[in-house]
């Protein structure tokens, strides 16, 4: 049995389940604003300074922790978990039976 990403999964992607065309974007998006949360969190800073130290704004960073993220790129939210020394890992595989050779 192949091991399917958090992202792929209707049981633990909401946005999938809600029918949503770009739904795994939107999961990757969601779990980077909440290991972005809970980095800070663990850091003891203000929003003022969090938002400082990674490089955006109080009230923006105030909206993107309050779930108000669709507007933000994948991309921008990777460069604020580095802000907060966090690695990302982007695996990429030949998918299992996909027919490539």
């Amino acid at each position: 049995m192949t091991k399917r990403s958090a992202a792929k999964d209707p049981a633990r992607n909401v946005w999938l389940q809600l029918g949503f065309p770009d739904a795994e974007e939107h999961y990757l998006k969601a779990e980077l604003v909440v290991r972005l949360a809970r980095a800070l969190r663990s850091l003891g800073l203000t929003q003022r300074a969090a938002a400082r130290r990674i490089g955006t704004t109080q009230p923006e960073l105030s909206k993107i922790l309050g779930g108000k993220f669709s507007e933000v790129s994948l991309e921008r939210l990777m460069r604020f978990s580095d802000g907060v020394r966090r690695n990302i890992e982007i695996e990429i595989g030949a998918r299992a039976a996909d027919g490539l050779r």
